[in-house]
């Protein structure tokens, strides 16, 4: 049989205020922290570049064979300031992320920067302030915060990396700070010591590198973030317009389902007679009205099921143990008929299997397996259902027919709404194309797994995995809060 597997992880609650937090300019405590825990982690790479670089050095001449003078200790200690730095802002980030204000979000957004431009300085002095290009590193700072801030953030920063940098020069020009360089030849910094126009401007040339940038890249950062804003809140709009539609579509179906089930009740006091005797014509003629209204019905009732799965304002129900095997039960007794109907006989082999579900959700699902199952058998088929525990403490339920099967091809998209195979068309015309659909859906809202074998012809079989959990027993009396009834999807 060919296989295909649905695997959902469970659903987080819906915020509301999700898209207004992206598109606010004033960078929201959320976003602060997200960033400060982006620079924590790239901030072990660095740690782990410098401490490499000290372990060559460690190493009698490897590294001179290259032209390059041994470090000493000074990549040790700048790995170990940015170490402790680190496990600072990350304590500090998680101690405040339950009460996380945007003051403290600034803050150690703010002590990360300024920590990481002083280090930086103090590796530019040792590696080389003038002769070496490692004073351009101070641009992945400053780029960075193009990204990540407003425009006179990343300019502060820009700022204060351009003074660090010229003060470190200055002190070693006026003899505080001891030259320093990596070099073993020093006659590169010797002879730009003997032309002191060229060392000017030299050291002037990064400092104006730097805010020209700065500039361009605020500018691009600055144009990118107007258009993502502008995205976030045509989506923001498009999502309430859909929600907006879809509670008119609910409202609408919902205020349908009375007068179908009125219809129904009207066509059966005609069809046995309590209005008296009708002729055969009438009742043939009432039979497909009868059957219409059954139909509509209940599609009616798969798409408010449908539509409240997939609401996004309600909250999610709370999971509770239950046995899946008095679920599969209840199931069974509810598409006895339809089964008795088809002349499908229905199999069990049911062991107790404690699971945290969602009742409702479980037996909507279950439910729309088994009418599948039997809708898609042949006349005088069988349809088997298994439960059994998993050593995770969920279970497994399984819904195995011996119907025509599904081509390989076309199961991925089983699941999609009003979504039938030729085959399944021709074999049951009376089909809403929805009770998949509603499986998926609950699927996807409960994070179960589904996997699907299927040969054309031979049968298919579903499977679905609930994962094991602890939430609180099930309540004594507690009843369906939804009144299924069998979906045929």
């Amino acid at each position: 049989m060919t296989a295909y597997t649905l695997s959902f992880e469970q659903k987080p609650p819906a915020r509301p205020d999700a898209s207004a937090a992206r598109v606010s300019p004033e960078l929201p405590e959320g976003i602060l922290l997200r960033n400060a825990l982006w620079f924590c982690r790239l901030r072990w790479l660095v740690i782990t570049l410098f401490t490499a670089f000290g372990l060559l050095g460690l190493v009698p001449g490897l590294l001179s064979r290259v032209g390059l003078r041994a470090p000493g200790t000074w990549p040790f200690v700048a790995a170990a300031v940015l170490l402790v730095a680190n496990a600072v802002s990350l304590a500090h980030a998680r101690a405040a992320a339950g009460h996380l204000t945007t003051a403290a979000a600034c803050t150690n957004l703010w002590a990360q920067i300024i920590n990481d431009l002083v280090v930086l300085t103090y590796v530019v002095h040792h590696i080389g302030s003038i002769e070496t290009f490692i004073a351009f590193a101070y641009l992945f700072h400053i780029v960075l915060s193009c990204i990540c801030f407003p425009r006179r953030w990343s300019f502060l920063v820009t700022a204060l990396a351009c003074g660090l940098y010229l003060a470190c020069v200055a002190l070693e020009e006026a003899g505080i700070l001891g030259r320093a360089g990596i070099y073993t030849n020093t006659s590169l910094r010797e002879h730009m010591d003997l032309l002191p126009g060229v060392r000017l401007v030299h050291v002037a040339w990064a400092p104006f590198t730097w805010v020209v940038v700065w500039y361009l890249a605020a500018h691009l950062s600055a144009e990118v973030q107007s258009r993502d804003h502008e995205l976030a809140e045509t989506n923001r709009r498009l999502l309430a317009a859909q929600e907006e539609r879809r509670q008119h579509m609910l409202r609408t179906t919902h205020e349908l389902k009375a007068p179908f089930s009125a219809i129904h009740a009207n066509v059966q006091l005609l069809t046995k007679g309590h209005c008296g005797e009708l002729p055969a014509e009438a009742h043939a003629v009432l039979g497909r009205i009868g059957t219409r209204c059954r139909r509509l019905a209940t599609e009616i009732q798969e798409m408010l099921q449908l539509a409240n799965l997939a609401s996004a304002t309600q909250e999610p129900p709370p999971k509770l143990v239950l046995d899946l095997s008095q679920a599969v039960r209840w199931c069974l007794a509810q598409v006895a008929p339809l089964a008795e109907e088809r002349q499908v006989a229905l199999e069990a082999d049911l062991r107790p299997a404690p699971a945290p579900v969602v009742e409702d959700h479980a037996k909507m699902l279950l439910i729309n397996l088994l009418a599948n199952a039997i809708a898609y058998s042949h006349r005088g088929g069988r349809v088997r259902v298994a439960v059994a525990p998993e050593p995770d403490g969920g279970a497994c339920a399984t819904v195995e027919d011996q119907g025509i099967g599904i081509a390989p091809e076309k199961l991925p998209r089983i699941f999609d709404p009003y979504y039938r195979t030729d085959e399944a068309v021709r074999h049951n015309r009376e089909s809403t194309g929805l009770g998949l659909a509603i499986v998926r859906q609950v699927a996807e809202s409960d994070g179960l797994r589904i996997r699907v074998e299927s040969e054309p012809n031979v049968g298919t079989r579903f499977t679905v995995r609930f994962p094991g959990s602890a939430p609180a027993p099930v309540p004594e009396g507690k009843e369906d809060r939804h009144g299924l009834s069998p979906a045929r999807g």
